[in-house]
């Protein structure tokens, strides 16, 4: 039987599949589902819903440096407590918000000061400035460039954009909708999802969940994105799950009038590593009851909402610290090589090591001086 796109009917064939990303790649998402929408509907989908949906998600993408099979994830603009505004990479990095220069005139001419976020970033603003001051030599000044690391004076202000919305949501229930088609599901089936994602009124079948734990096995500790369906012919309901980062926690109702077997499939991963992770949901304990005092948001816990974030923020911080002490090591190794004399391959003389080692230290030092000033709990 040919398949349709669920989203706008058109046959699929194998020059319109998408294979679209079962969680979206933008968030960490690897696996794909085939036969569920076409190359247009992919397209605009991810332009508005989930780019949308990694919008919301971002600063903790970028706390937690996770990977992509496509592009980077975005900078995170942060402000410290005394104001200050810095940009926090994904590689755990920390650097300025946008480029600046300085000039100053001396009797002998003049000094330019260039702060820059990349190589890549100084080589043009020198190339620009270059007009104005043909004599630059501008390899010679990149390659006497020095990159310097940028900490924060006080506490960290994270702002966290709040999550949902109707173009997250259809991002999320068009999550939980792949899912279900690809164990199996009609797509007809799923009368009150494909409403919400097809209809520009339709109305919102997601909503959170924090009454209790629905992940059986979760690991303290662990961070992962999950989807899973449940499918009940006796309650005639078809449902799903989906819990970003093991904070953000939704329920999806996708049909209340689902006839087909009795099913349960989930899916997780890691969104660092991109590794898929064996993860059990337990929605079979939701009645229909459930889901309807959950929509009218009678179970709603901020408390928890603010609970789950307290169990995973630690996590993403010593990970963050590990990243930027491992970029600060390889960073201040291949700068204090570069200055010492010693050539690609070449033993280290005791010359060499004497000069090393204070260039080392040199590169290091902001870093183990910003731990020091980290408070301890």
């Amino acid at each position: 039987m040919p398949k349709e796109c669920v989203l706008c009917g058109l046959p699929i064939t194998s020059k319109n599949d998408s294979k679209e990303h079962l969680i979206p790649n933008a968030i960490g998402g690897r696996k794909k589902v085939a036969g569920f929408i076409c190359k247009n509907c992919n397209s605009k989908g991810g332009q508005d819903w989930d780019s949308e949906l990694a919008r919301q998600l971002n600063p903790l993408s970028v706390l937690f440096g996770i990977s992509r099979e496509r592009g980077e994830v975005p900078a995170h603009t942060i402000e410290t407590a005394n104001g200050k505004q810095l940009r926090l990479n994904a590689d755990g990095s920390m650097g300025l918000t946008k480029p600046k220069y300085d000039v100053t005139p001396h009797k002998s001419g003049i000094s330019i000061n260039i702060h820059a976020r990349s190589n890549k970033e100084a080589k043009q603003m020198l190339t620009g400035m270059k007009q104005k001051f043909p004599h630059f030599d501008i390899d010679e000044i990149m390659n006497n460039a020095q990159s310097q690391s940028y900490y924060p004076d006080g506490m960290i202000n994270l702002k966290l954009p709040s999550f949902g919305g109707h173009m997250a949501g259809r991002s999320i229930v068009k999550t939980c909708l792949a899912l279900a088609v690809e164990s199996g599901v009609n797509p007809s089936s799923c009368n009150i999802s494909k409403d919400y994602v097809t209809k520009p009124n339709g109305k919102a079948c997601f909503d959170y969940y924090y009454e209790r734990d629905l992940v059986v096995n979760r690991t303290e500790g662990t961070i992962f994105h999950c989807v899973s369906v449940f499918g009940n012919p006796d309650t005639k309901q078809l449902i799903g799950y989906v819990e970003y980062y093991s904070v953000w926690r939704m329920i999806v109702c996708l049909s209340d009038k689902y006839e087909g077997a009795r099913m349960a499939r989930t899916y997780a991963l890691n969104p660092v590593s991109g590794e898929e992770i064996k993860m059990e949901v337990d929605l079979s304990s939701l009645a229909p009851g459930d889901i309807a005092a959950l929509f009218r948001r009678e179970r709603m816990s901020y408390d928890s909402v603010k609970k789950a974030f307290e169990k995973v923020m630690p996590v993403a911080i010593k990970q963050s610290q590990q990243k930027e002490l491992n970029r600060v090591v390889n960073e201040a190794v291949q700068y204090a090589f570069k200055k010492c004399g010693a050539k690609k391959g070449e033993m280290l003389t005791e010359e060499y090591i004497k000069k090393f080692t204070p260039l080392y230290m040199e590169k290091i030092t902001p870093f183990i001086i910003h731990q020091l000033k980290i408070p301890k709990k």
